[in-house]
């Protein structure tokens, strides 16, 4: 079997091109458990599973999400100083500390920075959602299958009772 360490699932890049994730099997897994209604306990167990493998991927992007989110809070708090303590008065005049602070902060190369730490922010919070979906299906399906498992078990053991279709 390969090895597979924590740097193959996390990335070894401190900024990772979140914004190009597949999401291709996720938003596949998602649309089969909105439109589907589990008939039986193969097919309630197979939705629990693929609810499971959705999650799974999500959570290797969520990794990456916050590795990114935190580096590029970061930068733009070593960009701000950098540019903050570069920053001399054009006119010649005594530079203050209230001036360099605010060259930092309306400095355009920290504002594209915020714009991507914004994208990453905005991307891990849908991630989140996304997961959570995920894990709720999968509980759902879960307590159907167990419902559906305590069923037929009855239905055996109670050989009375007339058991319902299907068993």
């Amino acid at each position: 079997m390969e090895r597979i360490i924590l740097r193959d699932l996390v990335g070894d890049k401190l900024e990772e091109d979140f914004l190009e994730f597949d999401f291709t099997e996720i938003q596949l897994v998602l649309s089969k458990l909105k439109i589907e209604d589990p008939i039986d306990l193969s097919h309630a167990e197979m939705l629990q599973q693929q609810a499971l493998r959705g999650a799974d991927i999500v959570s290797e992007y969520l990794g990456k999400i916050v590795k990114t989110t935190g580096y590029l809070e970061t930068k733009v708090n070593s960009t701000k100083n950098r540019i903050s303590l570069e920053y001399q008065a054009t006119d010649g005049s005594r530079t203050t500390s209230e001036m360099k602070k605010c060259a930092g902060e309306s400095s355009p190369e920290v504002e594209k920075i915020q714009i991507e730490l914004s994208k990453a922010k905005g991307s891990k919070v849908l991630l989140e959602k996304k997961y959570d979906i995920l894990i709720r299906s999968h509980h759902h399906y879960k307590d159907i299958a167990g419902g559906l498992r305590k069923g037929m078990i009855n239905c055996i053991t109670n050989v009375s009772e007339k058991c319902p279709e299907g068993y």
